[in-house]
């Protein structure tokens, strides 16, 4: 007999469980594991499902999973970085895979994508490859991760000099730095740089609908927005969600206009300030180049590592597998690609 029981739970139940759960874990629970994000997700209209894991009487882990369709219209249910546990081995693999078996059925998904490290270090199994793993829903895999803990001026002294440079030039320039709690977010405007940045580098983002949605799912202790402008007119932003003692990067937007004076790098400073005040100890940039996602983000990757910091990899997910035809269509096409 199992020493684990899992279960299915709300988004309410859960929200408990992952709070209890972060006290006793060594590294932080990532944001998209938690409740804020899955209800985030259930207002987009994506199918969201929540459970929990006990060893004897004893929380020891839980996680969120969203389902997602993949090429071919098969329908999978996706843990980003996730689910977060304390303790990983071939039992609790095992018992995972026995749960979501009902889950899956139904659900119609195909297969269910776990993507936390620790599962996959423990399983006999090998991770799926990055041909396989590389999809839209798929999370980075490396971040950039840096330790605000230390003093203001310690974490200012670790950046490159090119930063300091740049902040400074926006200081010069009198930049007006606005600090917004979510509830009070300027969507208009943090909307309407997201969208110029799109224009200009060439890539696609939500429409403003989904980061209104973003801001209502966020309480004001979870997250925040930073706009600097220069001489009266909007200049860059940045949307922060704050989570178990970690601040993350997760959109950001620029105007055309001041970029010899690159006040994103104002943006971030002043986000690592408020995270720090929020008693955050580790600002999380989120993803870098790597050669999984096929993504050569060689000029974000270099302004992120100008602040100074480490890189943390992930290991590619696992694939539990419970509709083998579909799913062996889904390995041949993106055999294919």
């Amino acid at each position: 007999m199992s020493s684990y029981t899992i279960r299915s739970c709300s988004a309410e139940d859960y929200a408990g469980v992952c709070a209890a759960l972060a006290q006793t874990m060594q590294q932080p629970i990532p944001f998209l594991q938690a409740p804020f994000y899955g209800s985030l997700q259930a207002a987009s209209g994506k199918q969201v499902v929540y459970f929990c894991i006990t060893k004897d009487t004893e929380t020891v882990g839980c996680g969120l999973g969203v389902q997602y369709r993949a090429p071919g219209g098969f329908r999978f249910l996706y843990c980003p970085y996730g689910p977060v546990v304390r303790e990983a081995n071939e039992e609790l693999l095992a018992d995972l895979k026995a749960f979501f078996r009902p889950l899956a059925h139904k659900l119609g998904c195909a297969f269910v994508r776990l993507d936390d490290d620790t599962l996959a270090a423990a399983s006999p199994n090998a991770p799926v490859a990055s041909k396989l793993a590389r999809m839209a829903s798929l999370q980075p895999r490396a971040e950039w991760v840096l330790d605000i803990s230390p003093d203001e001026e310690s974490v200012w002294m670790g950046f490159h000099k090119h930063a300091r440079y740049n902040i400074r030039l926006a200081e010069r320039a009198n930049a007006n730095i606005a600090i917004y709690k979510a509830s009070e977010a300027p969507l208009e405007t943090f909307y309407s740089l997201m969208q110029t940045t799109s224009k200009r580098d060439n890539f696609e983002i939500f429409d403003k609908a989904y980061y209104e949605s973003y801001l209502k799912t966020l309480d004001d202790k979870e997250g925040f927005i930073v706009l600097v402008s220069i001489d009266g007119k909007p200049a860059a932003t940045g949307l922060f969600a704050c989570y178990d003692g970690q601040a993350h990067y997760v959109f950001a937007g620029s105007s055309d206009d001041f970029r010899k004076i690159a006040p994103a790098y104002t943006v971030i400073w002043s986000a690592m300030k408020e995270a720090k005040q929020r008693g955050c100890t580790l600002f999380n940039f989120g993803g870098v180049s790597d050669t999984v996602k096929g993504q050569h983000l060689g000029g974000v990757t270099g302004f992120k590592k100008r602040f100074g910091g480490f890189r943390v990899e992930h290991r590619n997910p696992l694939d539990l597998v419970y509709k083998k035809l579909p799913y062996t269509l889904f390995k041949t096409y993106k055999s294919l690609r």
